[in-house]
């Protein structure tokens, strides 16, 4: 199964970048192609421009249509969901009812230096979700606090709890992946 992965952080040692990077390297364990679409390259989103979208919003869109669902790897930001990522997903909702993300199930994870980890902005994500009519897994949520006594220096997780929470994540994923394309069959 195919997940197409966006990385609402954007600087060089993201912790959520890394994070994203260990679960595209653990993923077909359990079943999981993870590929990244990228979206450093989105202009603020400016609505006279979305009849002719750039060209970087529409390879990440070409790529998550080749998904069965979207994995958003998310910081928090002052309680919230960061602007890189809501931008992108601004421009990639475009026009209302586009095939990117109408229906298109929604899984969701993160980390932060902060002893929270991202519940808030995981929260505030599964309620955004709600207006693409489209199902959001929370089977087993992903939250990963105080990411620097998580990660080494050279970006890999060093906490052996956390990779096997990653594991139990990426496994229930994928079963509910199974399960929503079973109930996306017709009957």
């Amino acid at each position: 199964m195919r997940i197409v992965a966006l990385c609402g952080s954007l600087r060089a040692g993201s912790f959520n970048q890394a994070l994203l990077d260990v679960a595209i390297e653990r993923g077909p364990a359990h079943g999981l192609e993870i590929v990244q679409a990228d979206i450093r390259e989105f202009p603020p989103f400016n609505q006279d421009l979305e009849g002719t979208p750039p060209p970087a919003v529409l390879e990440a869109k070409r790529i998550i249509q080749t998904g069965e669902t979207l994995l958003l790897v998310s910081p928090e930001t002052n309680y919230g969901v960061p602007g890189v990522l809501k931008n992108a997903i601004d421009w990639l909702s475009r026009p209302a009812h586009d095939p990117t993300l109408y229906r298109r199930p929604m899984a969701v994870a993160g980390v932060s230096t902060g002893y929270m980890g991202t519940m808030r902005a995981q929260l505030a994500w599964r309620q955004m979700w709600h207006y693409f009519n489209a199902p959001v897994f929370s089977g087993v949520e992903l939250t990963v606090p105080l990411a620097r006594t998580v990660f080494d220096g050279d970006g890999r997780i060093a906490d052996t709890a956390t990779v096997e929470r990653l594991d139990a994540y990426l496994s229930a994923l994928s079963e509910w992946v199974m399960q929503c394309q079973r109930a996306a069959e017709p009957t």
